[in-house]
């Protein structure tokens, strides 16, 4: 199957699994806003970015809602997370995500030291501390010690910090979809309805990948 057809079988599927998102009517500047100098958008993907903070509460309670949300995602959309260190002491926990991206773990050690932080009640003084965490996983504490200070972290963390910049993250959990739009849960009763605005959005940018490739197999037939 092409681009184009699966952009286009995806966007059908997503306009009826996100009915109740297509019958609100959602308002840029009052449900979602425009990012002022939004970064260049994959030509076949819609990308989607969680920023959070493990410490967040909110991001805590978010967790189970989006994770159920981003089970039913179509195959272009793609998901990922954001760690936001906004907060003092924050910064560390930025640093423990992206060790652990490095080391290839999943979502299960990412919703681990979420329960270790709010559940658990764990209190962490240094690294090794929260390298315990991820010990069950099969990850020794050297290792994530010295993952946590390699290079390939350092340039994530140096990345993070120009993503925050670009998208105006001023809060957590904040949701920004194809470099072009910020959703914030303060605009909404519910994280559902933060969700089906996502969806709205999700939508409108399919609809836009849907119609460059068609455009450009008509150039390519002539």
């Amino acid at each position: 199957m092409t681009s184009f057809k699966r952009i286009t079988l995806a966007f059908a599927c997503l306009a009826s699994i996100s009915g109740l998102a297509f019958a609100q009517q959602f308002e840029e500047g009052e449900h979602f806003h425009a990012i002022g100098s939004p970064t260049a958008p994959s030509t076949d993907q819609v990308e989607v970015v969680e920023a959070f903070a493990y410490p967040c509460p909110a991001c805590r309670n978010f967790m189970p809602v989006i994770s159920e949300w981003a089970n039913g995602l179509p195959e272009h959309v793609k998901l990922t997370h954001l760690p936001v260190g906004l907060q003092p002491g924050w910064e560390v926990f930025a640093r423990v995500y992206y060790t652990a991206e490095v080391l290839g773990l999943g979502q299960d050690a990412h919703e681990a030291m979420f329960k270790a932080v709010h559940d658990e009640r764990r209190q962490f003084r240094s690294i090794e501390d929260v390298a315990e965490v991820y010990v069950p996983f099969g990850v020794e504490v050297e290792e994530f010690v010295n993952t946590s200070q390699s290079f390939a972290v350092d340039g994530r963390m140096r990345g993070n910090r120009n993503d925050i910049m670009q998208y105006g993250i001023r809060g957590t959990p904040t949701m920004v979809v194809q470099g072009k739009w910020r959703v914030s849960p303060t605009d909404f009763s519910s994280y559902q309805e933060l969700l089906e605005a996502v969806d709205y959005l999700i939508a409108l940018e399919t609809e836009a990948l849907e119609s460059h490739a068609g455009e450009g197999q008509a150039t390519s037939a002539q």
